[in-house]
């Protein structure tokens, strides 16, 4: 049993590695910047300072973001006790825009070979998904660019980068490849992957933290530990596309507006309002409340096609709606902090507006179109349906009471003249559930010839 037990002992110091081991967390941004970006690297920088991680490495590739997120994300950096290492990886990645921003504010930022930083320039939000450059006479966006510049370089004083050269990524869309921004002091150093940074570059680096304590790095033979995503967070930042969110709204106010033209059919406004539940799930883009106010114009007019007879103007005014409110959906808010920096898909794509826009206008004229020939043709439900019909008499029938059996239904009927049991009769007209008949007539005997 002794032997047992020493043997269970030995495996189990094996599995567990050696005690004490360092750790290092590592987590991956890719994509646009966004508030879903935001919870991710304040989650990770909580889970990795409670379980004893050496530094967190944010492996960092992205086009931009919105300004808002941007500011939070770099708030976090400034005041995180653990260090947080911004690589900015692999080689073709790049750090432009917002993600200069969060590469200068690392505690340490080192760079891939193949990789570059820069062009932050402001940009407002075109049509179609497009940026357009800020113009010189627009007073507000230039405040905005004027407040961006204080602001990166008070980040470039904190961590001893150069100023000079974030200003002009600014205000002039500088960008630098890896091997050039090391000389100009914007990041500290490069590394080819994430091995080598961990297990010999940060290894014995001292990193001054904002409480003033200095820390030294032991990350040499450290344990790499990978940080993903949530599935809510996945979620939240998988819907933070413009072009999604534009697709969930056109489903949502379509379904809703299907429920309207054909009531209880519930599968339509079910999928609308969770369409447009998910759409909400991305207030932080700036939406423009006059675009979608013409959204909703155009669905209105949709749905009033169906009472109204306009020969089709409601109908092309609709689709007039949907194209304009679709093309300005979007747009860049007066408000700096949430200016965006330069995206090329911070607005539905014109594709994608001239399909969804195509589906809506298709729908519409199959239902309308469906609607309109239910209204010309001749009915054939309820009681209008009996006039014209023949019946067998039930019971006797007069001036006051008798029954016919039609359509696997019983009517009450009445007549002018007495009627026999088991004669047939023909309905005349209906009220309520009374209908009025007749003894039909008798057919004429066919001629014999001779």
């Amino acid at each position: 049993m002794k032997r047992i037990a020493v043997i269970i002992s030995a495996l189990a110091f094996l599995l567990a590695g050696p005690a004490g081991a360092k750790t290092v967390h590592v987590i991956t941004l890719k994509g646009v910047i966004d508030n879903a970006v935001t919870d991710f690297v304040k989650t990770s920088i909580e889970q990795a300072r409670a379980e004893g991680s050496e530094a967190l490495i944010i492996q960092l590739d992205t086009p931009g973001g919105l300004l808002s997120a941007t500011k939070e994300i770099v708030q976090l950096f400034l005041d995180s006790d653990l260090p947080v290492v911004v690589f900015v990886a692999p080689a073709g990645a790049s750090a432009t825009s917002a993600g200069m921003m969060l590469t200068i504010a690392g505690h340490v930022a080192v760079m891939a070979p193949g990789t570059n930083i820069g062009a932050a320039h402001p940009v407002m939000i075109a049509p179609g998904g497009n940026y357009q450059p800020i113009a010189k006479d627009d007073i507000m966006m230039e405040k905005a660019t004027k407040d961006t510049v204080a602001w990166v370089r008070s980040i470039c004083d904190v961590r001893g980068r150069n100023a000079d050269w974030a200003e002009s990524a600014v205000t002039e869309s500088q960008s630098l490849p890896a091997k050039d921004a090391v000389t100009k002091k914007v990041v500290d150093g490069i590394a080819r992957d994430l091995d080598e940074l961990v297990h010999k570059f940060l290894h014995g680096r001292s990193i001054k933290l904002k409480s003033g304590e200095t820390k030294k790095l032991e990350t040499e033979g450290a344990q790499i530990v990978t940080i993903k995503m949530t599935t809510a967070q996945l979620l939240y930042h998988a819907i933070n596309s413009p072009n999604v969110i534009y697709v969930l709204l056109l489903i949502g106010f379509l379904g809703i507006a299907i429920e309207f033209k054909s009531p209880g059919l519930i599968f339509p406004g079910a999928i609308g309002g969770a369409c447009l539940l998910f759409a909400l799930l991305a207030p932080q883009l700036p939406i423009n409340n006059v675009g979608l106010l013409l959204i909703v114009l155009a669905f209105i007019l949709l749905i009033a096609e169906i009472f109204i007879t306009s020969y089709g103007l409601l109908t092309a005014t609709a689709v007039a709606a949907l194209i304009a409110g679709s093309l300005i959906l979007f747009k860049a808010p007066e408000a700096p902090e949430v200016i965006p920096f330069m995206v090329p898909a911070l607005a539905p794509s014109y594709p994608v507006i001239g399909s969804v826009v195509f589906l809506v206008t298709a729908t519409a004229l199959i239902f309308g179109g469906a609607i309109l020939k239910a209204h010309r043709q001749k009915v054939m439900t309820g009681k209008e349906e009996l006039v014209g019909l023949t019946a067998e008499a039930l019971t006797d029938i007069d001036a006051h009471a008798g029954k016919i059996f039609i359509h696997g239904e019983y009517w009450n009927v009445v007549s002018d003249s007495p009627i026999a049991k088991g004669e047939t009769v023909v309905i005349k007209s209906c009220e309520n559930l009374l209908c009025r008949v007749e003894k039909a007539p008798t057919p004429s005997a066919p001629e014999v010839s001779t």
